[in-house]
């Protein structure tokens, strides 16, 4: 029977549970169990992934070095502002999780307030890091929240055009919202326009706040912009939305490169 011979100066510990051998740690490493290493790959975009043992084909509790890549040009979104583009949680205190982000991690941006007055929505968070110890190199990627939307503007007077619909916040792969247009304020208005959709490329604009027809006295005020990723939306005669937090959970990272993130770290 083969066997493997070791130095016994290096051997930090040796467990017995009174039965047999349960573990020996060789510099810090255990070499007995054996331990799996197993590389996990996101090679295509998806939305709302969770990282946890389940995901593992091969994973073992507590024995188990899990290497998550997300490949460049890859997009790991949200499908709404209340879920997490990435969620890594469940693992054992004793495995190790190591991600390197060469793509885009991007929460879902914040729909625009309609008009008039409508409050832009908050933007989705990008990334969270739920009571497992976990490494990032975030050296070629980026974590980003999405952008909050923009304020609806408003009616400003009576026989007024009506305001401008926000533009929705900047988003990952599902486009927010822009806002609707708000009603004239009686006759001689003309309706404000529809604020424009957030996009993966870019925020919404704000839309053109009503003018004014015979009769009328003065035209809407237009709607915010949304907010680029991770940033709040301009804000109107209604409020622009919060942007999205990149980050949730950071006490349980350990930063190899922090990379690019656009957002709160928290």
């Amino acid at each position: 029977m083969p066997s493997t011979s070791y130095d016994l100066s290096t051997v930090t510990s040796i467990t017995y549970d009174g039965t047999s051998l349960t573990e020996v740690i060789l510099n810090s490493t255990s070499i007995w169990p054996s331990r799996f290493s197993i590389t996990v790959t996101i090679s295509s975009n998806t939305s709302n992934y969770t990282l946890n043992p389940a995901a593992v084909a091969g994973y073992s509790a507590g024995l188990t070095d899990v290497s998550f890549v997300i490949n460049s040009g890859v997009v790991i979104s949200s499908t709404s502002t209340g879920a997490t583009a990435l969620t890594i949680s469940g693992f054992n205190a004793s495995d190790t999780v190591y991600v390197t982000n060469n793509g885009v991690v991007v929460g879902d941006g914040g729909n625009a307030g309609n008009g008039n007055a409508g409050a832009g929505g908050a933007g989705g968070t990008a990334l969270l890091v739920s009571g497992t110890a976990t490494t990032i190199n975030n050296a070629s990627g980026q974590i980003n929240g999405g952008g909050g939307g923009g304020g609806a503007g408003t009616s400003p007077a009576a026989k007024a055009g009506g305001g401008g619909g926000g533009g929705g916040g900047r988003t990952g792969l599902t486009n927010s919202s822009g806002g609707t247009g708000g009603a004239a304020n009686g006759g001689g208005g003309l309706p404000g326009q529809a604020g424009g959709a957030g996009t993966y490329s870019s925020a919404g604009a704000g839309g053109a706040g009503g003018g004014v027809a015979g009769g009328g006295t003065s035209a809407g005020t237009a709607g915010g912009a949304g907010g680029n990723w991770g940033a709040n939306g301009t804000a109107s005669a209604g409020a622009g939305g919060a942007g999205g937090t990149a980050v949730v959970g950071n006490t349980n990272i350990t930063w190899a490169a922090v990379g690019t993130r656009y957002g709160a770290i928290t």
